[in-house]
């Protein structure tokens, strides 16, 4: 038995180690040792930060479909092999975050951090001021493959992200909560129009074809800004559309759902039910 503040030897700590890869949870280790669960996260959060939890899927495809969505607007992808300090082992790190304006976004980044949190994964959180940022990231391999199962790209992660199959390989539902993700992240709404801009030319053809299905109007068109390269791909909801829109689609981000709410209210919208034909918007 060791004495309570004595320091732990060092076969002590390789077992903590080799427990730790063999993907025992702190609670079973600390029952296995006698060791609180202070103690042994000091010594093996190196091996598996914020990983002790197993995803679940507790959310609906609509959901789903939100965090890929957002992903693809505005996520992160990052992998890395690493010397696990077991001598002969090496683990691996997989992290998912998503930025988000800090001026904003706070609103939406409770939301994101509540549907990972309903995944039973636990996502912390990256406040950088000087560049207006919150970072809400999770290391998970699980999310990384389920992001992973639904979204491709190649090694420029920006221009070239869009959905890995055909439209009709996926739910009504998660079609909808993808759009709706990416136009939280990569979307704005203004007086007359909802716009999603993005580099990937594949990834607003997705999001045209997702309006499409759900009989949204709206436009596509491209620009090259000046002093760069990169050109800009646009597809934008038209007034005509914004009814449709709000009905199948929506927003999560807060601003962005009243503003909309606002507009189609401003045009003529008393009571906004869905159950009957679009009003005429021109004028």
């Amino acid at each position: 038995m060791r004495q309570k503040y004595a320091r732990l030897s060092e076969e002590i700590k390789d077992t903590l180690k080799q427990l730790t890869m063999e993907g025992k949870s702190l609670k079973s280790i600390s029952k296995l040792t006698g060791l609180g669960k202070t103690t042994i996260y000091y010594q093996v959060k190196s091996l598996k930060p914020r990983q002790w939890r197993k995803m679940e899927i507790n959310i609906s495809e609509f959901e789903i479909g939100e965090l890929v969505g957002a992903f693809a607007g505005d996520g992160n992808y990052y992998h890395k092999d690493y010397e696990s300090g077991i001598k002969g082992n090496k683990d691996c790190r997989y992290r998912i975050r998503y930025f988000l304006s800090l001026i904003s976004d706070q609103d939406y980044a409770d939301y994101l951090t509540n549907l990972l949190k309903n995944l039973n994964l636990n996502p912390g959180r990256c406040i950088r001021e000087k560049d207006n940022t919150i970072c809400v990231d999770v290391s998970s391999k699980s999310f990384s493959e389920l992001i992973k199962r639904y979204l491709t790209w190649e090694e420029d992660k920006t221009l070239t992200i869009r959905l890995k199959n055909d439209l009709n390989f996926y739910s009504e539902d998660f079609l909808k909560g993808f759009a709706r993700g990416l136009m939280d992240t990569d979307g704005s709404i203004n007086e007359s129009n909802a716009a999603c801009a993005c580099i990937s030319k594949r990834l607003i053809d997705n999001l045209g074809e997702i309006f499409n299905k759900f009989q949204i109007i709206h436009s596509r068109s491209s620009l090259i800004r000046g002093g760069n390269t990169r050109e800009l791909f646009y597809a934008r909801v038209l007034k005509e559309g914004l009814f449709n829109y709000r009905r199948d689609i929506g927003f999560s981000s807060k601003y962005k759902k009243e503003k909309l709410f606002q507009n189609l209210k401003k045009w003529g919208y008393p009571d906004l039910n869905w159950g009957r034909e679009v009003p005429n918007l021109e004028g």
